[in-house]
């Protein structure tokens, strides 16, 4: 269990600072509410929601769908695919825990889905991640 826990506080905020795949720019600036879903094997994660302000900065830059990095990630993106509002791309991580995975996701003006399967090695299968987003109104 102590392992799953580990896991899982190394995963969550990780996701959260994969790069928009030149897609953040479809986004409409504005309040928006994540939920993000994980699976692990023998146990699914409860949902995590929480609220994030993109400004029209970010959306323009990119950085709309980032979270600041983990101070010691090392984690990579790799063959980008954008068509459409469609993505995809593969990640790889050797810091804070080594771990690969590939992407697939979708944005619209309002909204952003990502699907994850991550592999790490001391994991007895792959993980799933599912992460929705949708715009709920003007930051405040």
């Amino acid at each position: 269990m102590k392992r799953v826990i580990a896991v899982s506080a190394v995963l969550l905020p990780l996701f959260g600072a994969l790069p928009a795949v030149h897609a953040a720019s479809t986004l409409t600036p504005g309040l928006y509410e994540y939920t993000m879903k994980m699976n692990m094997p023998g146990m699914n994660m409860p949902a995590q929601t929480s609220r994030r302000c993109l400004s029209a900065k970010e959306v323009e830059s990119n950085k709309a769908l980032e979270m600041p990095p983990e101070p010691n990630s090392d984690c990579r993106v790799s063959d980008m695919i954008m068509t459409g509002g469609n993505f995809s791309y593969k990640i790889a991580c050797t810091k804070p825990q080594k771990l690969t995975g590939n992407v697939k996701g979708a944005v619209t003006a309002n909204s952003m889905t990502m699907d994850m399967t991550m592999t790490i090695p001391e994991m007895p299968g792959p993980i799933q991640q599912t992460v929705t987003a949708r715009r709920v109104g003007d930051c405040k």
